[in-house]
């Protein structure tokens, strides 16, 4: 929806923008707003917990105006990294856990790759084949009745 808006507001602009010319300026917003975000991690925390809140957008330009940490600096070390801890043990339930597939994410190196040398193949890992999963059931099924 807002992509299509702003669409219409390239469609109405002065100079008429073709199509790669908007796509070229859509992209170029979208990335210089990500850096931002990026630069400024302390005023989007300030504006999270202000929309967790369900402000309004009065309080909203408020919380980024008004922040006092809007780098989000710390003595403490990598801000980055303290803020995703915080989120990660905050906001994440066991059923988002179990539904989203535990603790894999970008922070955790994942240990199913073989590195060095002709590397880069993925570690093999028990799986069912052919007549495996009806030899599985049987053996199951006799375990219950005995």
């Amino acid at each position: 929806a807002d992509l299509s808006q702003l669409r219409q507001l390239f469609n109405s602009a002065e100079p008429e923008l073709d199509e790669r010319a908007m796509e070229n300026r859509i992209r170029y917003a979208l990335g210089y707003g990500i850096s931002q975000l990026r630069r400024h991690l302390g005023a989007l925390d300030a504006l999270a917990e202000v929309m967790e809140d369900d402000g309004s957008v009065t309080d909203c330009v408020l919380a980024i105006e008004c922040c006092e940490n809007v780098s989000g600096s710390t003595l403490l070390g990598d801000y980055e990294r303290i803020r995703r801890d915080r989120i990660r043990s905050e906001g994440v339930g066991l059923i988002e856990r179990t539904l989203l597939g535990g603790g894999k994410n970008a922070d955790v190196e994942d240990d199913g790759v073989i590195y060095g040398k002709g590397g880069g193949d993925r570690k093999k890992k028990f799986v069912l084949t052919g007549d495996d999963p009806l030899y599985a059931a049987a053996a199951a099924a006799l375990a219950f009745f005995v």
